[in-house]
């Protein structure tokens, strides 16, 4: 778990950091997954570099984008150094608003013009189930407010943040999951994100052997939640790592 924080991190900027407990310190959200030799991102935060530096990592090899907010996607300029030690582009996947919106926020990368000092990317759209470097990859489409975008599953193992509603054709696609990692904004409703307690009840739905909740507010402690949450769920913390 590179970061679990929600958009303007935690603590927020301006607020008084004096008694912050570590795990309470979140960059924006996103995570490595190593699947044998495969190392699989999704979302390039705008505290990438750091993520990458603080937890190790040495390689890229694709990037599963859930949509296309800053805090998700502001980061993709340090993907340079990847695609370049990678000696290849890396491919990128999102749905078509997502890769569009790409596209255009950060159109210097895709402007042949521009020979060099920028990440070799590939962007791919996402309809479906596909096959990237031998592993399944299945697209699990939920809202985010008025937005359609993307959670992940691989495996045994489903990623879904950001989300305000999941269909019933989405949930038929996260059963006999080892891991969920599921968004957790803050304890009172959000029209973009889910509180606590619908986090709670929609893992209990799913029913997974471990639910971790991430995209958290600086007002949810990581002490509190410990013993707010119900067994097998647990909030997150950066630098979390499982083992699938």
């Amino acid at each position: 778990m590179l970061g679990c924080g929600s958009s303007v991190g935690s603590p927020v900027l301006g607020k008084d950091t004096v008694g912050v407990e570590k795990k309470d310190w979140r960059t924006r959200s996103s995570i490595i997954l190593l699947i044998e030799e495969v190392s699989i991102l999704i979302d390039t935060t705008p505290d990438f570099r750091q993520q990458a530096l603080l937890n190790n990592v040495k390689n890229i090899d694709f990037v599963l984008y859930t949509h296309s907010h800053a805090d998700h996607t502001h980061g993709i300029d340090d993907l340079r150094i990847f695609s370049y030690i990678k000696e290849d582009k890396i491919s990128c996947f999102g749905n078509s608003h997502t890769i569009n919106d790409i596209k255009r926020n950060f159109s210097y990368i895709f402007n042949n013009k521009n020979i060099s000092g920028r990440p070799r990317l590939d962007l791919k759209v996402v309809n479906d189930s596909f096959i990237e470097q031998g592993i399944e990859i299945i697209p699990l489409p939920i809202k985010h407010k008025d937005w359609d975008i993307l959670g992940y599953r691989i495996n045994n193992f489903a990623y879904i943040t950001d989300c305000s509603f999941i269909s019933d054709e989405t949930f038929s696609k996260i059963e006999d999951l080892d891991l969920l990692i599921i968004d957790s904004l803050r304890y009172s409703k959000h029209d973009a994100h889910l509180s606590v307690d619908e986090a709670i009840l929609i893992a209990q739905k799913v029913n997974p052997k471990r639910t971790i909740l991430t995209h958290m507010g600086s007002d949810l402690k990581y002490n509190e939640l410990i013993e707010y949450l119900p067994k097998g769920i647990e909030p997150g913390y950066d630098g979390l790592i499982v083992n699938l």
